[in-house]
């Protein structure tokens, strides 16, 4: 089957003439030349915000979910021009990507978290940019499997919270990528210049940021529900859908709460939770939506829609279908997710005890490593070594270290994370071992060939501030791909633990703060203490859901193996199908597998063979004189 529809984004032309040579087809204007910009496909009106400030002849374009009152956007437009702080246009409530034209240049900022980011490309005398690579792409090469940049793919798959050292590049040749955080400056005559934005964390206590996140999560959601007729949401049963759904009654809606059951799960309370936190609150219609093998995950990979880069979600589809279905039927406006809430809330891994360490925190470093060690049944002393020794690594000991690893012809994939995974300042993905020799020396070359900014968005890189940013920036990417899924599926999701004022409120606190052994997430508790009940802030466990991955493997068995029979990725040089095919047969064996190493291998797989479906030929056509002038 050949799709050839067009993509859900916007694009927009910076350069010498008025217009680009090509222009896109079905477009719709948001301003017009010179320096256009469009939105293609299904936008609603209030995710296409434009305010103009005449006495300074500068226009901006907010687009996405951006929650600002007409007031705030033309303060926040007026104060950026004037004092030329660019992030006042960045700290509004929402997530949302920015354009703005001051009649010379334009910038198109980013957001916090990196469900905006903005790719480009040069064509003719000017640059494009868009919100989607694969209409980039397209201008380049009309074989969009043709199209991608094999290291730049295989350094997404071995090293995904490290971006940095890649640069520009973007999965497809001839597309440069702006990540979370920056700004893409387009000057007449100029080449493009990518900017960061800075970030400000770790600039206040646990009390004070607990109040910040108080107000943005209520501005998040009160401004979502107000303009929804029809509201539902995630109720999982863990803390942040279900203090999401707690908030969205309180906001006035009548929410439609969903809990997904998933039958093959061990030690799960989530139904538990869901039910007794559905039954304090008696404006939310609870559902229960109980899996079975129709959705177990590797089912129907075949039909996930085509995402502009691979999303881990299409190992889920299935069980995403499902968990969708009620708020489908109800014409849900508006579906809440509790997404990000754990990359904001914490430190990721242990990585706040090097922290600890450095500042010598001594006895507050063997509290908490006292603590882990009982969790995970490690010698103490082995915590507060590890700690101690992550406290005394650089970033560049660390950037040495991963290249090292990467050239190591012995690599191996190991089926679960040790200690020296959580305490560590970067890592590689257990699918780097399945990696050619060839690819994986390139992404090492790029590596040693990194010089580290010391201080990247205002963050010392080798701290646990920075690794919770970088994370942060890996997850914003991920949940792009799963809201780029379900809006093909008729639901529009948000998530607004990854607004930008939230993401500012949660890094407010250092890491050290936010983190501790004693309580899951002390910021939440902070925030919303009286505001939701009690039991549930205090919850501490977790469901392990791994047994649904062995078997899904197990009921897709000759899928997988069809998938892994003549892979693409290894056309690409990208990596040796041995690898996940041994992981396959340990994990259809029931034995420990690496499988979040082999989930990423088979959705980048089935990504790479959704591009071959794709006719992009249509997509563009030469630009007539008449088109789009003032």
């Amino acid at each position: 089957m050949t799709r050839t529809a067009s993509r859900r984004c916007f694009v927009g032309w910076a350069g010498s003439t008025p217009q680009p040579p090509m222009t896109p087809t079905a477009r719709t204007p948001v301003w017009p030349a010179p320096r256009p910009l469009w939105t293609l496909g299904d936008w609603r009106p209030d995710e296409i915000r434009v305010v103009t400030d005449p006495e300074l002849a500068t226009r901006a374009a907010f687009l996405g979910p951006c929650l600002a009152t007409e007031d705030e956007l033309h303060h926040a437009l007026h104060a950026a021009a004037i004092g030329k702080h660019r992030e006042v246009l960045q700290g509004l409530p929402g997530s949302y990507a920015v354009v703005v034209d001051d009649g010379h240049r334009v910038h198109v900022l980013t957001d916090r978290a990196g469900l905006h980011p903005v790719f480009h490309t040069q064509l003719g005398a000017g640059t494009v940019y868009a919100s989607d690579a694969l209409i980039l792409a397209a201008l380049q090469h009309p074989n969009l499997a043709e199209a991608v940049n094999p290291t730049a793919l295989a350094a997404a798959m071995f090293l995904p919270e490290l971006p940095q050292p890649f640069g520009p590049a973007s999965v497809f040749t001839g597309v440069q990528r702006v990540g979370p955080d920056h700004a893409l400056v387009l000057t007449p005559h100029r080449h493009p210049q990518v900017q960061p934005l800075w970030t400000d964390t770790g600039s206040t206590d646990l009390v004070d940021a607990g109040t910040l996140l108080r107000q943005a999560l209520l501005t998040a959601v009160d401004r979502r529900v107000s303009v929804a007729t029809t509201v539902s949401t995630d109720l999982s049963g863990g803390l942040d859908s279900s203090c999401l759904a707690v908030l969205a009654a309180h906001a006035g809606s009548v929410p439609l709460a969903v809990t997904y059951a998933d039958p093959y799960a061990v030690n799960d309370e989530d139904l538990h939770f869901a039910r007794t936190i559905a039954a304090t609150q008696p404006r939310l219609h609870h559902v229960v939506m109980t899996g079975d093998q129709g959705t177990l995950p590797f089912t129907a990979m075949d039909t996930v829609p085509v995402t502009d880069e691979p999303s881990l979600d299409g190992v889920i589809i299935a069980r995403t279908r499902h968990r969708l279905a009620p708020a489908l039927a109800h014409r849900s406006e508006l579906h809440l997710t509790g997404d990000g809430g754990d990359v904001v809330l914490t430190a990721p891994g242990l990585t706040y005890l090097g922290d600890l360490a450095r500042t010598r925190q001594r006895r507050a470093l063997r509290q908490e490593a006292t603590g882990w060690a009982r969790l995970r049944h490690h010698p103490a002393r082995r915590v507060v070594a590890a700690a101690n020794g992550l406290a005394r690594t650089s970033w560049s000991d660390t950037l040495g270290q991963l290249a090292g690893q990467l050239t190591d012809p012995h690599l191996h994939s190991p089926a679960r994370r040790g200690l020296q995974d959580h305490l560590a300042w970067a890592t590689l993905s257990p699918a780097t071992a399945w990696g050619t020799l060839r690819i994986r020396s390139a992404v090492a070359g790029r590596l040693r060939a990194t010089a580290p900014s010391p201080h990247a968005h205002g963050v010392r890189p080798d701290s646990a501030d920075a690794v919770a940013l970088r994370t942060l920036h890996w997850h914003g990417a991920a949940t792009r791909g799963f809201t780029q899924i379900t809006r093909a599926l008729g639901i529009t999701v948000a998530t607004p633990f990854l607004d930008n004022q939230v993401i500012d409120a949660c890094l407010a606190a250092p890491a050290v703060e936010r983190t501790t052994v004693t309580h899951a997430k002390p910021l939440l508790a902070a925030a919303l203490g009286g505001r939701v009940p009690a039991g549930l802030l205090a919850r501490r466990t977790k469901g392990d859901y791994s047994a649904c991955e062995y078997h899904g493997l197990r009921a897709n068995a000759d899928e997988l193996r069809a998938l892994l029979a003549q892979p693409l990725l290894a056309d690409l040089d990208v990596l040796t199908p041995e690898g996940p095919r041994e992981a396959l047969r340990l994990g259809l064996a029931g034995m420990p597998a690496p499988m979040g190493a082999l989930g990423v291998v088979l959705a980048t797989e089935t990504w790479l063979r959704a591009l071959t479906t794709l006719d992009p030929t249509r997509w563009w056509r030469p630009t007539t004189t008449e088109e789009d002038t003032p």
